[in-house]
């Protein structure tokens, strides 16, 4: 699950180099507030709607009767390196927050120190794992120049307040979140009473808690979305680009589950998902015929409570066998997605002609060839 780009109507755009010199300077009101914004116009609709990244990455999706002035001078646009990044962050956040900087990460805690130093050994195996698995498969994956981030709170209360506009209710429920619009990967401490009873010194501490099997979901959690957040950085995926759902999820749920004993990480990429096999196969008993068209045309059935359970479940198990039994066809179809522009959405039918021409017309054969082999794990 990530924070989703808002479903914006584009009809006619113009893209703007990201490179080309000047900083795009675009005063707006919304919500009865100006707000003031420096950086670059990504995407400039018929209508005068813009989409534009600043210098923290934050994407800004605007409608025409929000800009209240728009001007560019001539300086060169920058993403804020690792140092910038991190006083935009200490300035940007209230209380008690410090940095912790790895070769790749930028992360904003107000938790122990050992914690944080967790967090980032833990993105870092993750990111080492990720470049590895697509290069052995044939995608050259992008290098970022700017640092990635992540805010880690101390305690649930702090992480749901700060969550609570960008999530809703939801934000009470889950440990962790990517947003698109930000480029965060935002999480609390998740050693909880034990940090608080026993007190964390050491990232080795913070992995013998977390390496409890009631900590399993919870880990995985977080590193279902900080493969969001590399798969959004790296060339695999564009921001507010149309990524179907299934891809992205099925992706990073393929990802999610570490193996905290082992200095890796990941000695087993991609392995078979109990908890999401189990959920699929309960899905199997009653599942509809046009399940599989349902779940490549549209997002629909990740957007209600009722059915999102059995999308998720559905999308781990095709990405699964995809990868397993179509390995270059579904390589071309991630390059496929990795072309996508932003704010430019397909119809149903359209999406569901990529994905035959990538994988075949013939979708019910398909679809039996997918159960059979689900059918067949063990």
């Amino acid at each position: 699950m990530y924070l989703r780009a808002p479903h914006c109507c584009f009809l006619l755009v113009f893209f703007a180099p990201l490179l080309a010199h000047g900083v795009d300077h675009v005063s707006i009101m919304r919500d009865g507030q100006p707000i003031h914004i420096s950086g670059k116009v990504l995407v400039e609709a018929q209508d005068g709607g813009l989409l534009v990244i600043d210098s923290a990455r934050k994407l800004w999706a605007i409608t025409p009767d929000e800009i209240t002035h728009h001007e560019k001078d001539e300086t060169e646009f920058e993403v804020f390196d690792d140092e910038a990044m991190a006083k935009h962050l200490q300035t940007e956040l209230t209380g008690r927050f410090r940095i912790h900087k790895t070769a790749h990460y930028v992360i904003c805690y107000n938790t122990s120190k050992a914690y944080a130093e967790w967090c980032g050994a833990l993105f870092e195996r993750l990111y080492r794992a990720f470049g590895t698995y697509w290069k052995n498969r044939g995608f050259q994956l992008d290098e970022p120049k700017w640092p990635l981030v992540a805010l880690v709170f101390g305690d649930r209360q702090s992480y749901t307040r700060y969550a609570q506009p960008e999530l809703g209710d939801a934000a009470g429920s889950i440990p962790g979140y990517f947003s698109l619009r930000s480029n965060r990967v935002t999480m609390y401490d998740l050693t909880g009473a034990d940090r608080v009873l026993t007190g964390i010194s050491s990232a080795a501490q913070v992995n013998r808690i977390l390496s409890r099997p009631e900590a399993e979901h919870t880990v995985a959690t977080i590193i279902h979305e900080a493969t969001h957040q590399l798969a959004f950085n790296r060339g695999l995926q564009t921001r507010y680009a149309d990524i179907p759902l299934w891809v992205s999820e099925g992706l990073a749920i393929y990802f999610e589950t570490p193996d905290l004993r082992s200095s890796k990480g990941w000695r087993n990429i991609g392995g078979v998902n109990r908890v999401r096999l189990n959920e699929f196969r309960r899905y199997h008993q009653n599942r509809p015929q046009n399940s599989l068209v349902t779940l490549i045309s549209d997002d629909q059935r990740f957007h209600s409570t009722r059915t999102a359970p059995d999308a998720y479940a559905e999308a781990w198990a095709l990405s699964y066998f995809l990868i397993r039994k179509h390995p270059k066809e579904y390589l071309q179809y991630t390059k496929l997605m990795a072309k996508k522009k932003r704010l430019l959405y397909d119809s149903p039918e359209e999406r569901r002609q990529q994905f035959q021409e990538v994988f075949g017309a013939d979708l019910e054969r398909l679809d039996r060839e997918f159960l059979r082999y689900i059918r067949s794990i063990r």
